[in-house]
């Protein structure tokens, strides 16, 4: 039975959107304040990955480990030694995490959208496609004018073999767990090994991240990366790279052994590790199964859901925004991309709904922010690019003791600034000043001439324009 706020069996809507994550909640909020006629149909919870398992419980979790490591180090801030290690109990910090989760979560019932006229449908079995304007969710068959298709991505599950597979943990299920891992593998070096490894490295997990490219974090500034990698190395993270895992399976005692292959193609190398616990972060899968898009005359592949410029998908009425459509997985996009795709809907438009520059953060400590062209990228595209770095080291840096990292922007040469990336404390704040000068193709004159108050992080922004046209004396 679904779990609706105040419906019949049949229903029909201006704008009908399946999925409640950040994308769903974004566009029923949008149509809802421009007078459409709203529903909102989700399988699980709303707020979704973000909100249950994904940028909410880890950046709580990230904060624990944090603020567990600045205790360790309280001589460093003239401050007496705290004795943290043995009062430490990682199943409180997961239930602080829960507590945080569930906060936000209590903002976010069906009671509240049902308050603000939007109608919402909540079933496991989830919204499947009976024809072009019709869906049914649980025993209810909802008709629209136009629909929304934001239902996100799950996490690449690793394919197993026999009757018994091998348990792992994701991101879904990595939030239920109460013991503190001794020995802990991420398979695959992204973003989510780098964030909770690190996190469980700080508590005393012993951590291996694998990853089958010659370096973790492969999507971001060799720089950058290279600077974090160096991090985590004195961390004691270990990283097993250019490496596969081949065989996993389950040990006597309950443990997990992972066969690797390492090295270059040309002389490979074998190796075991056992570990008490094993992490699969090996990318992202579209969540279309169960859609019943092809009802609809919606196109998919492996990749997701087929749109064109517009976000349309091969029936132009239905809309699809977010992970399922995007090969860029962040909340802010879908959410961003669910605004727009409001607008042309209600407008009657079909404007292209450009993502670009697009900011992302990795929240590791020290934190990597980034926007707009790589240095790669943008030698690719243009004649005389400039690149500058200044190091992390503003006063506020000084002040707080967190001295270390530094910015690389990518100019044109006509020192129009292209992209950046950042390395450091609060990287992921202050890298927003330069999605504005990215958007608003701004110069290193602009920045130099703008005022940044004393002393913010963000002043490492203005010395890198600033110490860049001196050069140019």
């Amino acid at each position: 039975m679904s779990e609706a706020v105040n419906h019949a069996s049949k229903h029909h809507y201006d704008i009908v959107i399946i999925g409640a994550g950040g994308g769903g909640i974004t566009s029923a909020f949008e149509a809802q304040r421009r007078g459409a006629k709203v529903a909102l149909l989700e399988k699980h919870k709303i707020g979704g990955e973000c909100t249950h398992s994904g940028c909410v419980p880890s950046k709580a979790l990230i904060d624990v480990a944090k603020n567990y490591t600045a205790a360790q180090n309280s001589t460093k801030h003239g401050l007496q030694q705290l004795d943290v290690e043995s009062g430490f109990s990682f199943s409180r910090a997961m239930e602080h995490v829960k507590s945080i989760i569930d906060g936000v979560y209590a903002h976010e019932q069906p009671e509240r959208f049902h308050g603000m006229g939007i109608d919402t449908f909540i079933h496991p079995s989830g919204a499947t496609f009976l024809d072009a304007h019709t869906v049914r969710i649980g025993n209810d068959e909802i008709t629209g004018d136009n629909f929304i298709i934001t239902t996100g991505s799950g996490p690449r599950l690793l394919p197993t073999e026999g009757d018994e597979p091998v348990p792992f943990l994701n991101n879904e299920n990595f939030w239920d767990i109460r013991e503190l891992p001794e020995t802990i593998a991420f398979l695959g070096g992204g973003v989510i090994s780098a964030e909770l490894g690190q996190s469980l490295a700080r508590f005393g997990s012993s951590v291996t991240i694998i990853d089958r490219n010659e370096r973790i974090l492969g999507s971001v500034d060799p720089d950058v990366a290279g600077y974090l990698i160096d991090e985590f190395s004195e961390q004691g993270i270990e990283m097993i790279t250019s490496a596969n895992a081949t065989v996993c399976s389950t040990t006597d005692d309950g443990k997990v052994c992972i066969d690797i292959e390492e090295g270059p193609s040309n002389a490979r190398t074998q190796r075991k590790i056992v570990v008490d616990q094993l992490f699969i972060a090996i990318g992202r899968v579209p969540n279309i199964n169960g859609l019943g898009l092809e009802n609809a005359g919606v196109d998919s592949t492996r990749h997701g859901i087929t749109v064109n410029a517009a976000m349309q998908t091969t029936a132009p009425h239905i809309v699809a925004i977010g992970d399922v459509a995007s090969r860029a997985k962040f909340s802010h996009v879908a959410n961003y991309q669910g605004e727009r795709v409001v607008r042309n809907i209600l407008s009657g438009t079909s404007n292209p709904i450009d993502i670009n520059p697009l900011p992302w953060a990795i929240f590791s400590d020290p934190e990597i922010g980034h926007v707009g062209m790589t240095e790669a990228q943008a030698r690719e595209a243009h004649d005389g690019v400039q690149i500058f770095t200044v190091d992390a080291a503003t006063d506020r840096f000084i002040t707080d003791s967190k001295v270390g990292g530094f910015i690389k922007v990518v100019m044109d040469a006509d020192d129009t600034i292209l992209g950046a990336t950042g390395v450091g404390a609060h990287a992921g704040e202050w890298i927003q000043i330069l999605t504005l000068a990215v958007k608003h193709r701004l110069t290193a004159t602009d920045m130099a001439d703008t005022i940044f108050a004393y002393p913010t992080y963000a002043e490492v922004v203005k010395k890198s324009a600033s110490r860049f046209l001196r050069t140019k004396l």
